[in-house]
């Protein structure tokens, strides 16, 4: 029996490794955590925000493989006072203005 599974759709388990709390009340956090790809463990960076206020909390669990990367990007968007809801929104504008990794 052969049993197919989606790599790298849920981490294994994950941390909050940076929260920064913005003056617009919005908590920004970066999440580190591995996922199993092709049989290896990799480590992911996530990005959460969370509108203390209004109790409304966004997330992307893998936002990227780098570490670097998405501290700048949540740096940026903190900076920018992105609210949870503007989340996607940002994440696609900096896909699309990033250029395109090989990832072998």
């Amino acid at each position: 029996m052969i049993t197919l599974r989606k790599q790298g759709v849920k981490p294994d388990s994950t941390i909050v490794y940076m929260e920064v709390y913005g003056v617009n009340r919005v908590i920004y956090r970066v999440t580190a955590s591995t996922v199993r790809r092709k049989g290896k463990i990799i480590y992911t960076y996530g990005i959460t925000l969370e509108d203390i206020r209004a109790g409304v909390k966004e997330t992307i669990e893998s936002f990227s493989d780098n570490m670097e990367y998405t501290i700048a990007f949540t740096n940026a968007l903190v900076k920018k006072g992105v609210r949870p809801e503007g989340l996607y929104n940002a994440a696609l504008r900096q896909l699309r203005c990033s250029p395109i990794q090989n990832q072998n």
